[in-house]
């Protein structure tokens, strides 16, 4: 079949249009994350049971490493833990009680955990939006006895320094989770051999200054306050789907998460998390 000229100009536009699209995703890709931070396909240890705790203080908060989860629950013989200091019954919701907001927003971690693959999920009750002036102990003896129960080789927390974009709670969480694994770490019996706190390079730090709301409002404006560097990426495009799922059941929070993530419920899941395709760490052990 003879192509015609004019043929021959409308797939060179369609190609245009398939190719160009491609070459915009992969240029912001390479502008928002740094590719010299390592990549792994795992943050499990060798030669130890794949358990996984991950720390948070409210609802909604492992979405920062909901890529990262749901790709380690996916490896053989893996559990995965996430529990939250808070049922996040505090957040801005409109004519709807503390009670009310921290039943919904249980329900709404709960179905999250499920669509991550983790295998339990634990809510405890301290006070949101006071975990500073919380009585440290008792954190403490909290995150010691999930160690104690599930015994993770693997805890994943927030940073101790910024709480990821600057809220105290997060901090807070990463101070009584740094506290406990320093004290701990030592003793043969321990279980966990690793512990990462979730952060972000330079790159993505800047751009989220720039469009997100909640990033410009709270996080550090002095460099040597922000977050530690990454030592060690995974990424996350493969389970694409599945984060955005995972975001979409806290139905409650979509206006702060629009605040964190913007443009994420604005674009297809598979061009948004190819364009933020990885999550970021630094291994303290």
């Amino acid at each position: 079949m003879r192509v015609t000229r004019r043929n021959k100009i409308l797939l060179s536009v369609l190609a245009c249009l398939l190719v160009l699209p491609a070459v915009t995703v992969f240029g912001l890709n390479r502008y928002v994350n740094d590719t010299s931070v390592p990549l792994t396909d795992s943050l499990f240890p060798e030669s130890a049971p794949k358990r996984l705790l991950a720390i948070f203080a409210h609802p909604d908060d492992e979405i920062t490493v909901a890529g990262s989860l749901r790709r380690m629950s996916e490896e053989a013989d893996a559990e995965i833990t996430i529990a939250y200091l808070t049922r996040g019954e505090a957040a801005n919701v409109p004519k709807t009680s503390l009670a009310d907001l921290a039943q919904r927003r249980t329900v709404e971690a709960d179905n999250a955990g499920k669509v991550l693959g983790a295998d339990n999920v634990e809510l405890f009750d301290f006070r949101d939006s006071g975990l500073p002036a919380a009585d440290a102990a008792k954190a403490q003896e909290t995150i010691s006895a999930l160690i104690d129960e599930y015994r993770p080789s693997v805890v994943i927390s927030f940073d101790d320094r910024v709480g990821f974009y600057g809220h105290p709670d997060h901090a807070q969480v990463g101070v009584w989770v740094k506290t406990v694994l320093n004290t701990r770490r030592h003793a043969p019996d321990f279980p966990v051999k690793h512990f990462y706190q979730a952060t972000l390079p330079e790159s993505m730090i800047s751009v989220a200054k720039e469009l997100s709301p909640t990033f410009r409002d709270m996080y550090p404006t002095d460099p040597a306050q922000g977050l530690p560097a990454p030592t060690v990426a995974m990424t996350i495009d493969s389970v694409a789907s599945e984060k955005r799922a995972a975001l979409d059941a806290h139905v409650s929070q979509v206006t702060v998460l629009q605040a964190v993530q913007p443009g994420y419920d604005k674009l297809p899941s598979w061009i948004y998390f190819r364009i933020l395709s990885r999550e970021y760490f630094t291994q303290v052990f």
